[in-house]
């Protein structure tokens, strides 16, 4: 039976998922929390030891929850970002020095959705570029190579206010809970759609959440996420939107840039 972390076997047993399918990340291959899918996994071939391999991302995947539209995959899904908040607080202390303002958890969502729509080798372009918009949308930057960017140069980039240069072709569009479809049409061409959005949902602009500044008392983030149909062939868009879930729900993974 391999290592299993507390954390790890509560949530196989709130899943229904068999440790026994899961490879281990930790020391001595520990199946740590963030190895365990959102739902069970298929079997690994005769023979392959489940301890001691990286997560695979073919074992899970969430599936379009409305039908395509307007050339996407749609995925409404929602999140407790307690986890990601709880882990935000003590880096954002150690920083405020360096940024002079803290990390705020939109720079969190914004490397989480980087780093799952970059997970899987059916989409790797060679510099990936992604176009933030915050403040309810009156706010756009710029995040150029953004697949190579820390948590700390992602914060870096949206804190200066650089708007995008003419011409920008954002693979990846991050937007709070206030942006509207308007705003984003009068930065974006028709021809120059990304090929995944992030839309904040519900009643409060995530980008306004600054851990220990603020008094937040709801971390649940309701959200909808765009795989393009052009881009992305339709099981690999299920395996994106099932990682940006994980990521966001257990977010350790999002402090390393590989």
């Amino acid at each position: 039976m391999a290592l299993l972390s507390p954390l790890a076997r509560k949530l196989c047993v709130a899943r229904g998922i068999d440790p026994a399918l899961l490879r281990g990340t930790g020391p001595r291959g520990r199946i740590m929390a963030a190895d365990v899918p959102l739902q069970q996994p298929a079997p690994l071939p005769a023979g392959e030891p489940a301890a001691g391999r990286g997560p695979h991302m073919a074992d899970y995947s969430l599936h379009p929850t409305r039908a395509e539209k307007d050339g996407y995959y749609i995925y409404d899904d929602e999140v407790n970002m307690q986890a990601l908040a709880g882990i935000s607080l003590p880096i954002a202390v150690q920083c405020e020095k360096l940024l002079e303002k803290r990390y705020s958890l939109f720079d969190y969502i914004v490397r989480a959705v980087v780093r799952a729509c970059t997970s899987t080798p059916e989409w790797a372009p060679e510099r990936v570029d992604t176009m933030l918009f915050e403040r309810c949308g009156e706010n756009t930057s710029a995040i150029p190579d953004s697949a190579g960017k820390t948590i700390y140069h992602i914060a870096r980039a949206t804190r200066a206010d650089t708007p995008p240069p003419p011409h920008y072709h954002p693979h990846i569009v991050v937007c709070d809970a206030f942006t509207t479809r308007a705003q984003v049409a009068e930065q974006l061409s028709s021809d120059n759609r990304p090929d995944f959005a992030f839309v904040a949902r519900g009643g409060t602009p995530k980008v306004g959440i600054r851990v220990g500044r603020e008094e937040v008392h709801n971390y649940l983030l309701p959200y909808t996420f765009y795989a393009s149909t052009k881009a992305i062939p339709p099981a690999v868009a299920n395996r994106i939107a099932a990682e940006l879930h994980a990521l966001l729900f257990n977010p350790v993974r999002l402090l390393l840039l590989t």
